[in-house]
């Protein structure tokens, strides 16, 4: 497989990356895994003579008789220390039934569609179109040739040029953006985006559109740009993306050959919408973000109020691991029907964890948080704007 990435990534990476690559891929079959334990930024003088300290080993044991096998751990199959770029298949298809489904693949096979390196294009340059940027320009499955981005926010559009100064570039003219892009990501405040797309001169021949505007509407999408319906889509995400652990919520569905998904796949995943509507449901949770991060403050100043002395700085620190290790255990699981009911059941009876939360029942606070979502529901479909009587 190292021969292949290096085909892969020769271009985009560094060339002390791509002489670890190459080193592994001279080293005889099994013997590679010591060579993991280097970083890919290994000066290139200790790489060889670490690659000819490991030949001469390799060929000294078969003198002896001793199969070079014997030299690995025998626990080792795919050792950790390779850092594996590979982004999580995760697809939620939703029939017209309502049924739904979900698949996780660790597959390279389904990234490695053979497409022309794709330029892409960001109109607005705030903290989620910043975190998707940063995600394709760091991932490896779908070749970017060029990013094209707003000037505004400028602290982020002149981070990501000086991050990725031969990938990103940065505009004044919006129209630029489109000149030099076939995938545009509209990332602008909801009462900017109609204007600011009326502007804008797009080509049905070679433009697909990306909106992140959360209450956007396809109709709306297509009226301001004059592009086909099958040209226009919505997405929602995280900044998770940046790191390539997010998911990417889209509508509508794509077709299977789209590069959207293993674009998508790239930055985490990609869950499929049937419709606008199913959609907005599905945007609720994602708008619980702020409410995690008020809940972590409440935590950590009632810690730092009550802990003896407790600095803030530790404070967060404890909060945050804490709550880490639970998401990940509902990570983990959250493949299966019944995983947050496994979860809670988990909880040792008369423990603290089983009384903190029937004490958040007899206050309403699970009542709450409905409430709470159904506000935001009514809000992402216009019918209010999102505010409890």
């Amino acid at each position: 497989r190292f021969p292949v990435k290096i085909k892969n990534q020769a271009k985009e990476k560094n060339k002390k990356e791509a002489t670890w690559f190459l080193s592994c891929a001279l080293l005889p079959k099994n013997m590679s895994f010591f060579f993991s334990l280097f970083p890919r930024t290994t000066s290139k003088s200790s790489l060889v003579l670490f690659l000819v300290l490991v030949l001469k080993l390799h060929s000294l044991a078969g003198a002896f008789g001793i199969s070079p096998t014997l030299l690995l751990p025998t626990t080792v199959s795919n050792p950790s220390f390779i850092q594996q770029n590979r982004a999580v298949t995760t697809s939620l298809l939703l029939s017209s039934s309502s049924s739904t489904s979900l698949s996780s693949s660790n597959d390279d096979s389904t990234n490695e569609m053979v497409t022309p390196p794709l330029r892409v294009g960001f109109i607005g340059c705030g903290t989620i179109a910043a975190a998707i940027a940063n995600g394709l320009a760091t991932q490896t499955s779908v070749p970017i040739q060029s990013i094209s981005i707003s000037r505004r926010s400028e602290s982020k559009s002149k981070a990501l040029n000086e991050q990725h100064p031969n990938l990103v570039t940065v505009y004044d003219d919006n129209q630029e953006i489109l000149n030099n892009a076939d995938m545009i990501f509209i990332c602008v405040l909801p009462d900017q985006t109609s204007s600011v797309l009326r502007e804008l001169q797009f080509e049905k021949e070679r433009h697909t559109l990306v909106s992140l505007v959360s209450t956007s509407t396809l109709v709306g999408l297509k009226e301001d740009t004059s592009l086909p319906s099958d040209q226009i889509y919505k997405c929602i995400c995280l900044p998770a993306v940046s790191r390539h652990e997010g998911v990417c919520l889209v509508t509508p569905k794509t077709p299977t050959d789209s590069i959207l998904i293993p674009l998508f796949e790239s930055l985490g995943g990609i869950a499929q919408a049937e419709d606008e509507e199913q959609m907005s449901a599905m945007m609720v949770p994602s708008a619980l973000m702020g409410s995690m991060y008020g809940m972590l403050k409440q935590s950590r100043d009632w810690l730092v109020d009550n802990g003896n002395g407790i600095s803030k700085k530790d404070a967060s620190f404890l909060v945050g691991r804490f709550f880490w290790g639970m998401m990940q255990d509902a990570e983990r699981k959250c493949n299966e029907e019944n995983a947050y009911e496994d979860l809670i059941e988990e909880q040792t009876p008369g423990g603290l964890n089983e009384q903190a939360l029937n004490n958040w029942r007899d206050l309403g606070a699970l009542e709450s948080l409905d409430k709470v979502q159904d506000a935001l529901f009514d809000r992402i479909r216009g019918k209010s704007d999102g505010s409890l009587e």
